[in-house]
């Protein structure tokens, strides 16, 4: 038989235990009003508290987008072996020059003769600088020192004008190197204010020649090729 039901025995569940009635959290909701407006002369607590809710979950999305770009990135991106072959595959070419062609000669410290592709030659004087005369000091070491910088190698030419003797006026590049400004910084030639009055480059390159006593500056006052060629031709 079953056993008897004995009201005695039977215990009601206990109900959860609720830390915040509805009207303690009405109390609650009153005292940080009543307290942020005794303090501040407002009430904002209660939009801060969303905005902050907003932010953290747009903080967590982001975060998320952030780790899913950079997994999609990595698994993408080549290894360096890979970098390495592709990159030795890629051949450079110099920029393209109005004039191009090898050095065949050297007249002086500013002035070459060039072979173009079709096999024309071209006389070429170095704009915007000057080097010594054939008869004053350091005329050799001028001519010597562009036939190691030119000498049988291939050059561009940035032209710039074509000069009353028929000759080409620009600056020559070897190897991606200026060379009218290498020979002004090595002191073997001067920067040719007349012509080239805002090139701030030569300037500069004439300041550290002279600095450095490079060249013809190890003289104390050399005589510039322009004040030379007036004496001589009294």
């Amino acid at each position: 038989m079953p056993p008897k039901f004995n009201k005695n025995d039977y215990k009601a569940p206990k109900k959860p235990l609720r830390i915040f009635t509805s009207g303690k959290l009405l109390l609650l909701f009153i005292a940080i009003s009543v307290g942020q407006y005794s303090y501040t002369g407002s009430v904002s607590w209660i939009t801060d508290s969303l905005r902050w809710i907003e932010t953290s979950i747009s903080l967590e999305r982001a975060g998320d987008a952030i780790e899913v770009t950079q997994g999609r990135e990595n698994r993408s991106a080549p290894d360096e072996e890979a970098v390495s072959r592709g990159n030795a595959e890629i051949s450079w070419s110099e920029p393209a020059f109005k004039l191009s062609g090898h050095v065949s000669n050297v007249a002086d410290g500013d002035t070459v003769t060039i072979i173009d592709s079709q096999r024309r030659k071209h006389k070429v004087r170095l704009f915007g600088i000057d080097s010594p005369e054939s008869d004053q000091p350091y005329y050799g070491a001028a001519k010597d020192a562009l036939s190691k910088l030119v000498r049988g190698k291939s050059v561009g030419i940035d032209v710039k004008d074509t000069d009353k003797y028929g000759r080409i006026v620009g600056t020559v590049f070897v190897d991606g190197r200026n060379v009218n400004l290498e020979m002004v910084k090595l002191g073997y030639a001067w920067w040719y204010e007349y012509y080239a009055p805002l090139n701030g480059d030569l300037r500069e390159a004439q300041k550290h020649a002279r600095a450095y006593k490079n060249g013809l500056w190890a003289d104390s006052k050399p005589t510039a090729p322009w004040d030379w060629r007036r004496r001589t031709r009294r």
